[in-house]
């Protein structure tokens, strides 16, 4: 699932090391994380890549790659429903 224009997304312009990330610029993600004891989920959109395992994502800013993960269309429409338009790709 991905963001042809993710630069609507970013404050900054920032530069990224494209190596053999998993990730590209624009893909979206989802970072499963408990608040307060229950499953808070965010979804974010990635705007920069470090190196092979860490990225920079609009929500959640710099990642490693072990804990995010594609999400479905549902957990979009759940999470994060003012991307849909966006996405461009699934």
């Amino acid at each position: 699932m991905n963001i042809s224009n993710y630069k609507k997304y970013a404050r900054f312009n920032y530069v990224s090391n494209y190596s053999e990330n998993p990730f590209k610029l624009g893909d979206v993600v989802i970072k499963p994380l408990e608040c307060d004891g229950e499953i808070c989920n965010e979804i974010g959109i990635v705007l920069q890549i470090h190196d092979n395992d860490e990225l920079r994502t609009d929500m959640f800013g710099n990642e490693c790659i072990e804990h995010l993960r594609t999400p479905t269309i549902g957990e979009v429409k759940k999470y994060r429903p003012s991307i849909l338009s966006d996405i461009t790709t699934f």
